[in-house]
C-alpha cells in the first residue's frame, strides 16, 4: 500500500502543487500578506453570521474542489500515466483509500484555513455554523474519489459536441470577444469559476473587513492590485488562444482601433463581475468617482499584463516572478499614497503603448522543454 501511495504523490500531488505554485501563492499573499489575522477573524465572523455569505464560500470551496478534480481526470488521460489504471487491479478497499488520501492531500490548503477560521468561529459562539463548515469540508473529498473511480474504469471518455451546441454555433454569430470567454467555459471551466470566486471574494473582503470605521481607499486599491495579478493567468490562455487556435488573427483586415476597442469590451466583459459586486458593496464614505477609478485600476492592469504578454513571451515560472515583482512595486506605490488616478493613466498608456508597438511582432515561443521527445513518442 504504502508504494502505491507513494507513486500517486509523486504523480499528481507534487504535480498539482508545481504547476499552480503561482495561484497558491497569490492566495497566500493575499491572505495573509495583506490581510492581519484580526482581518481575517472579522471576516470569518461575519461569513459565519450569515448564511448567504457562508453558502458562497462553500461554492467556492467548491470550485477549488472542482479545479482539483479535473486536474487528476485530464492526467488519467495523459499517455504517460496510463499505469494509474492498474489501480483497479487491487482492491476497492485499498483504491478507494489511496484516491482518498490524494484528495485530502490536494484538499490540504482549504483544511488548514478553515480550521483557522473555524478555530476562532467556534470561540464567538457561531458553532452551528462552523459545525456545519467542517461536515462540508471533510464529506466533499468523497466525490472526488468517486470521480476518480469512474474515470479509471472508463478511460475513454466521449468528447464530442452535442447537437444543441452544434446548433447554436451555425445559427448565431458571435462577436470576437466572445471568443475566449467561450473557450473558456468549455475547455477552462474550473480556471474561469476559481478565478472569479476567488476576486469576487477579494472584493467582498475588502468592502466588509472594516463596516463601522473610517474607511481607508487604499485597501480597495490593494484589492484591485490582487485582482489584476490574479487575471494574469487568464490573460496568458488569452495569449496562447489567439497564437494557438487563431493564428490568422492578426492577417484579418482590421485597425490597430478596432482592435483594441474589441478587447476593452473583452476585459470589460472579464471583471464584469467584480465590478458587479463592488456595486453592490460598496462602503459608505467612498466615492463613486474612485469606484470608476478602482475600476479603471484594474482595466489598466489588464492591458498592461496583456502588452507585456505580447512584447515577450513568457513560460509559467517566469509569469510568476514577474507577477511577484509587478506585485511589491504596486504594493508600495499604493501604500505611499501615489493617486489612483495617475497609476489607471499609468498602467493604461503604458499597457496600450505595449499593443500599438508589439501587437503585429508578437511570436508565440515553444518552450525547449515541449520540443523533447516524451516517453511514449
Amino acid at each position: 500500500m504504502i508504494p502505491v501511495l507513494n507513486i500517486l504523490r509523486k504523480t499528481l500531488v507534487v504535480e498539482y502543487y508545481r504547476l499552480n505554485t503561482g495561484f497558491l501563492f497569490l492566495v497566500l499573499m493575499f491572505a495573509f500578506g495583506i490581510l492581519r489575522p484580526e482581518d481575517h477573524i472579522a471576516l470569518s465572523a461575519y461569513v459565519f453570521a450569515s448564511p448567504f455569505l457562508l453558502g458562497l464560500v462553500f461554492a467556492f470551496f467548491g470550485l477549488y474542489h472542482l479545479k482539483t478534480i479535473f486536474f487528476v481526470r485530464q492526467r488519467l488521460l495523459w499517455d504517460s500515466h496510463d499505469f494509474l489504471f492498474q489501480l483497479v487491479l487491487i482492491p476497492k478497499w485499498q483504491r478507494w483509500l489511496a484516491l482518498l488520501y490524494v484528495q485530502a492531500m490536494l484538499w490540504l490548503p482549504v483544511v488548514l484555513y478553515a480550521a483557522f477560521v473555524g478555530y476562532y468561529g467556534w470561540k464567538i459562539g457561531q458553532q452551528n455554523a462552523v459545525i456545519a463548515t467542517y461536515s462540508y469540508i471533510l464529506l466533499i473529498p468523497f466525490t472526488a474519489v468517486a470521480s476518480y473511480e469512474y474515470r479509471l474504469f472508463r478511460p475513454n471518455p466521449d468528447t464530442k459536441l452535442s447537437a444543441f451546441s452544434g446548433y447554436l454555433n451555425r445559427r448565431f454569430t458571435k462577436p470576437y470577444w466572445s471568443y475566449f470567454i467561450l473557450y473558456l467555459f468549455k475547455d477552462n471551466p474550473v480556471l474561469l469559476f476559481l478565478t472569479k470566486g476567488f476576486t469576487c471574494f477579494i472584493v467582498l473582503g475588502v468592502c466588509k473587513i472594516y463596516p463601522t470605521d473610517h474607511y481607508d481607499e487604499r485597501l480597495l486599491s490593494l484589492g484591485a492590485l490582487t485582482i489584476g495579478m490574479v487575471h494574469s493567468v487568464l490573460l496568458l490562455h488569452l495569449y496562447e488562444f489567439e497564437h494557438l487556435q487563431l493564428p490568422l488573427l492578426r492577417n484579418l483586415p482590421l485597425s490597430l482601433r478596432q482592435r483594441s476597442i474589441q478587447y476593452l469590451q473583452l476585459f470589460a466583459l472579464l471583471i464584469l463581475p467584480e465590478t458587479l459586486f463592488l456595486v453592490r458593496y460598496l462602503p459608505k464614505g467612498v466615492s463613486w468617482v474612485y469606484a470608476i477609478q478602482w475600476w479603471g485600476f484594474i482595466l489598466g492592469l489588464l492591458w498592461l499584463i496583456f502588452g507585456r504578454f505580447l512584447q515577450r513571451h513568457y513560460v509559467m515560472d517566469t509569469l510568476l516572478r514577474q507577477g511577484f515583482y509587478a506585485f511589491f512595486v504596486g504594493f508600495f506605490l499604493i501604500m505611499f499614497r501615489i493617486p489612483t488616478a495617475i497609476l489607471v493613466l499609468t498602467t493604461l498608456l503604458l499597457g496600450i503603448y505595449l499593443f500599438q508597438r508589439f501587437y503585429y511582432q508578437s511570436e508565440y515561443i515553444v518552450h525547449e522543454e515541449g520540443l523533447k521527445i516524451r516517453p511514449e513518442s
